[in-house]
């Protein structure tokens, strides 16, 4: 009895609470739902590139991410996406139709096209920011279009860049490869810093023929270093076509803008094969917790809901367009605290085929976004300008994945990975502050910028037999080939290999139909004034006459002033053999007949002359022979005698 008067009891404080709480519940919810302002933000992308698919999936973690966060807000973003296939016209299109159909707030666009400046200027029509995830050029600025919010490398920021880089590693000039469309176009306005020494330009249309066909053009060029300016997808084409005519092989260097080195992740495999040895730029977003766990996240979202994505890596485009929302909503937020009542404002504006409409807050949503200071997945966000452009530009060298070799930032210029060790330094360009790089054809030798791959040197050898040591030229009967060998021709080919690139040449025997010399070796030198040798190698002597033809290199076999002598046994006596016999007896007897003179002089008045004639005559031949190593003035009693040993002796040595 008791239990059932307790159950009782229980149903009925149940019932009572459950009768009072629901229609609390939905009252509540239906002041929430009251309470909330939608912002309408129209996004429009090619749904089917790689930018859209990421910049898409990163808008759409980023809307979630903010309100589970902020769920107390009054406003949030609602995303209307159109896909414009990646054509400017439909872009527009695309643009009017969610103007028509909705009081939009802002248009975020995701692609590089013409069409970012029609809306750009359509931006400045209805007062909305326009939100370019690109830089589209330095013809767009914030004093243009007040209401175009742009993010990335502006073409003057990119130009200098590679400036640096050429001049760090002392290139005189580069051939610019770009693509033929408003967002490429710009850069060739903006190249300073070094000369172009050509721009091709390819469409994205253009076929695989057409691009070997320009690339076949630049192989005859003698420049090898190659700036890459175009969209990822014409990018894989080139190289790859790059690639099978030999062009990725040392001697050859390529520089990717950021445009190319973004997506480098995503692309094809066999692709990424053709572009190792690439030096490329890509904004630096620093290394955070944030960072690791967003790209985590999206990635573990993506292989759930989306297949297309599971090749795909995170880029910075992604990262962008997730910090940009989370500015645009906070944004909406502030305007609806500060600003109430714009937010319910709508203006219509009659265009010649349509009537577009658009929010009044578009003027204090955009001054709200340009004051958005907030630490995102990207680092510090701040619009500089109507602008978010990254502080540094990491400089990567792709080589089996892309490693970071260096940095580089308009003040400083390039920066080694370890900065503390140049933070005094400004405007850097030298090579020694980036990482060893590999080149194309796995070497870490600089490529010098040009060679002559488009032709081979015909290089003139004289057939003759004189000094085989020197230069060499035989025939081989069986194989039919021509040897050449030599001193010259060793010196010729050390001089080749030390030059760091490839160059072909061929031998050609400076001969007639029988074998023999075609002519003296001043027709020799003819033929390289008349073109038909490109230079000459062999025993050429340096003649006067000569230099009004042709340049000379140094001397490499000039011994100097010396004695050319047979090589005889050694001997005791050899030192009488720069004479010959008869003229040793002639000197013997003149200093004989010396002798014999001065006794003949001296003997009346000096004793040392007189005594035995044994000693007289030993003084003879003692004195004459005596007096080419020192003086006898003492002896003599005449000077006469003195002057006139003097000047005999001179006459016999001399």
């Amino acid at each position: 009895m008791d239990f059932a008067r307790k159950a009782k009891w229980t149903f009925f404080v149940v019932t009572t609470l459950f009768s009072l709480v629901q229609p609390l519940s939905t009252n509540h919810t239906s002041i929430n739902d009251t309470a909330i302002e939608m912002i309408h933000v129209g996004l429009i992308l090619d749904a089917q590139s790689w930018v859209g698919k990421i910049v898409d999936s990163c808008i759409s973690m980023a809307i979630s991410d903010f309100y589970s966060r902020n769920c107390h807000y009054q406003t949030k973003l609602v995303v209307h996406t159109r896909d414009s296939g990646g054509d400017p016209l439909l872009l527009l299109s695309q643009a009017l139709v969610l103007l028509e159909n909705f009081k939009l707030d802002a248009i975020i666009v995701a692609e590089n096209s013409a069409g970012v400046k029609i809306l750009a200027e359509l931006g400045s029509r209805v007062k909305i920011p326009i939100i370019s995830l690109f830089a589209a050029g330095l013809s767009l600025s914030s004093f243009e279009y007040p209401h175009l919010i742009q993010i990335g490398e502006d073409e003057s920021s990119r130009a200098k860049a590679i400036a640096a880089i050429v001049e760090a590693f002392s290139w005189r000039s580069a051939i610019l490869i770009y693509e033929d469309n408003d967002s490429a176009r710009p850069i060739l306005s903006s190249v300073t810093g070094f000369r172009l020494d050509q721009h091709v330009a390819l469409l994205t249309s253009s076929t695989d023929e057409e691009i070997v066909e320009q690339l076949v053009k630049l192989m005859s060029l003698q420049m090898t270093v190659y700036v890459v300016h175009m969209s990822p997808i014409l990018a894989s084409r080139l190289f790859l076509n790059a690639k099978q005519l030999g062009m990725m092989t040392q001697g050859y260097a390529w520089i990717t803008t950021d445009m190319i080195t973004n997506f480098m992740n995503s692309m094809d495999p066999s692709v990424f094969e053709s572009m190792q040895g690439v030096v490329g730029f890509k904004p630096h977003i620093p290394a955070s917790k944030e960072l690791r766990r967003f790209a985590i996240r999206w990635r573990n979202k993506n292989l759930n809901e989306n297949k297309d994505l599971e090749e795909m890596e995170m880029n910075v485009y992604g990262i962008w367009s997730y910090d940009m929302v989370w500015a645009v909503a906070t944004a909406a937020e502030r305007v609806m605290t500060r600003h109430p009542p714009v937010l319910h404002q709508e203006t219509r504006l009659n265009m010649n085929f349509t009537t577009i409409r658009s929010s009044e807050s578009g003027l204090v949503l955009m001054d709200e976004i340009l004051q958005s200071r907030f630490k995102g997945v990207s680092g510090g966000f701040q619009l500089t300008n109507g602008r978010l452009i990254p502080k540094e530009i990491e400089i990567v060298n792709v080589f089996k994945g892309d490693r970071i070799i260096g940095y580089w930032n308009p003040e400083n210029g390039i920066a080694s990975i370890m900065k503390e060790e140049n933070h005094t330094e400004t405007n850097s360009t030298s090579s020694s502050k980036l990482e060893g790089v590999i080149w194309p054809g796995g070497t870490m030798n600089i490529p010098k910028g040009w060679s002559l791959r488009g032709k081979r040197l015909r290089i003139g050898v004289p057939v003759t037999n004189q000094f085989r040591e020197l230069i060499s030229v035989v025939h081989d009967p069986q194989t039919n080939d021509i040897i050449v060998t030599g001193f010259c021709v060793d010196v010729f080919k050390e001089a080749v290999q030390s030059l760091g690139y490839e160059v072909h040449y061929d031998f050609i025997p400076f001969e007639d139909a029988n074998g023999r010399m075609a002519g003296s070796y001043d027709d020799l030198i003819l033929q390289v004034y008349r073109k038909n040798y490109d230079a000459v190698v062999g025993d050429i002597t340096i003649i006067s006459h000569r230099f009004a033809y042709v340049d000379f290199t140094l001397p490499f076999t000039d011994l100097g002033i010396g004695v050319v002598v047979p090589k005889i046994n050694n001997d005791i006596w050899v030192f009488l053999k720069p004479l010959c016999g008869d003229l040793w007896i002639t000197v013997a007897a003149f200093f004989i007949f010396t002798g014999v003179v001065i006794w003949f002089i001296e003997r009346p008045i000096n004793e040392e002359f007189q005594g035995s004639p044994s000693e007289q005559i030993g003084m003879i031949f003692w004195y004459s022979f005596s007096t080419l190593v020192f003086s006898h003035g003492k002896y003599s009693m005449f000077n006469l005698n003195n002057l006139s040993v003097s000047f005999i002796q001179n006459h016999i040595l001399n």
